[in-house]
């Protein structure tokens, strides 16, 4: 194992993510690539009045600062670390990339909803888990 993909959204969760992702790279001698995805927004109707540009440069300083705190939660490493911000749909974007770019395993964290919950607000983590062709591994 040599490229672990590792999903940051700048959660508890995410940060749980990173540090069992760290823990396995080091051993393994893996490079991480930590990943921000900003999903689409999606506003009702035709709103020509929405600032479209500053809600979406929000939304990318948004990626940006949950990258650089995952990457301050966690302790000094040798570990090769790169980041990225993507734009799309959280789950497909992910999947997307991972078989693309071959990587050997995504981490993903999860903050544990239950299945009422998971049912009416989605869950990255389970869409990911079903879409994706690399193995996933899901942090709680």
């Amino acid at each position: 194992m040599k490229k672990i993909l590792v999903a940051v959204d700048g959660s508890d969760a995410s940060v749980k993510g990173v540090k069992a992702a760290l823990a396995l790279a080091g051993p393994l001698g893996a490079s991480l690539t930590l990943v921000s995805v900003v999903p689409p927004i999606m506003l009702p109707g035709d709103a020509p009045w929405a600032p479209m540009d500053e809600i979406n440069h929000a939304e990318q300083q948004r990626a940006q600062r949950a990258l650089t705190e995952s990457i301050a939660a966690l302790e000094p490493s040798t570990v090769k670390m790169s980041t990225r911000i993507l734009l799309g749909p959280i789950a497909e974007t992910l999947a997307q990339l991972a078989e693309a770019e071959g990587f050997d395993l995504v981490v993903v964290g999860s903050t544990g909803k239950g299945a009422v919950k998971r049912v009416l607000l989605g869950s990255v983590a389970d869409r990911l888990v079903h879409t994706c062709t690399r193995p996933v591994l899901v942090v709680r």
